[in-house]
């Protein structure tokens, strides 16, 4: 067997190649500017961000990219040339370990997960919330109508609002979310 690949727990061969969605750590005010360097780069990159209106005194508006994971940038490529992208570029710091296991493995995001994230933050016409806190989830659900339609996740209800979750993995648990009228939600 060649040494380019990796055995799982479950006995099964995974070449090392494999793309994954790793997750870059940088300054909080560096994130735009480490995504451009990247792609530029030829580095698949993603910054967590969704367009909101922002309404000045002046009453002058203005389309602003506000930064929903602050700190940290998507970068698609093989686990091999992680260090090389932290020798290229001194804005990143670090990639993010997954401290769910004891080895700690850096940190990754499936490709539904990160689907789901660029789809959520590219329709939604609500504004896009991330935590880490535990949030009582109750069934999952399928977004009927509107802007999301397609998307599935998870029921959230805090106070008379509605809201789809989609929970993701970044080292430890967070979740997703934006608030959906009720009628254009299903259960599954």
């Amino acid at each position: 067997m060649s040494p380019d690949v990796l055995h799982t727990d479950c006995g099964l061969a995974v070449p090392e190649t494999h793309l994954r969605w790793f997750i870059a750590e940088c300054m909080p005010t560096k994130e735009k500017t480490v995504r451009t360097l990247l792609q530029n780069a030829g580095y698949e990159a993603y910054l967590a961000s969704h367009s909101e209106t922002v309404v000045y005194k002046s009453r002058n508006r203005r389309v602003k990219e506000k930064i929903i994971i602050p700190g940290k940038v998507f970068v698609r490529t093989e686990k091999r040339k992680l260090m090389s992208i932290l020798l290229a570029f001194s804005s990143v710091w670090r990639f993010m370990l997954d401290r769910s296991t004891k080895d700690r493995r850096f940190a990754y995001v499936s490709d539904l997960e990160m689907q789901n994230l660029q789809y959520m933050l590219g329709s939604a016409a609500s504004p896009v919330h991330i935590t880490a806190d535990s949030l009582k989830v109750d069934q999952p659900v399928r977004v009927v109508r509107g802007a999301l339609a397609g998307l599935e996740g998870w029921f959230y209800k805090e106070g008379h609002a509605s809201f789809v979750v989609i929970k993701m993995t970044m080292g430890t648990s967070h979740y997703v979310y934006t608030e959906v009228p009720l009628d254009d939600i299903q259960l599954l």
